[in-house]
């Protein structure tokens, strides 16, 4: 199946990703956890729902900065598509 069909059918999710062991990701992903785990426990009631509402904001603007990122690279992607293209011989392309 071409990548379009399966773009089309689902089977792409460009926001989906493994995590590899012992990245970079992963290492940063974990030290995030045990600095949470830590300062827990310092926290009184009202602290942590205010650091939970950080976290929350957080993560809606990584999502964002996400998304935003995989709109530019697709289109920039796409622009050096069009220059190579342009410089074909390609019947359907004025150029």
């Amino acid at each position: 199946m071409k990548i379009l069909e399966e773009f089309w059918y689902g089977n792409i999710q460009p926001n989906e990703r493994d995590i590899v062991p012992n990245s970079r990701f992963a290492k940063l992903l974990n030290l995030i956890a045990k600095n949470e785990e830590s300062l827990a426990p310092m926290l009184s009631e009202d602290a942590k729902a205010v650091f939970e509402k950080l976290r929350n904001c957080q993560d809606e603007l990584s999502s964002v900065s996400e998304r935003d990122s995989f709109v530019l690279g697709f289109r920039l992607g796409a622009r050096f598509m069009l220059e190579v293209m342009e410089d074909m011989d390609v019947p359907f392309i004025d150029g």
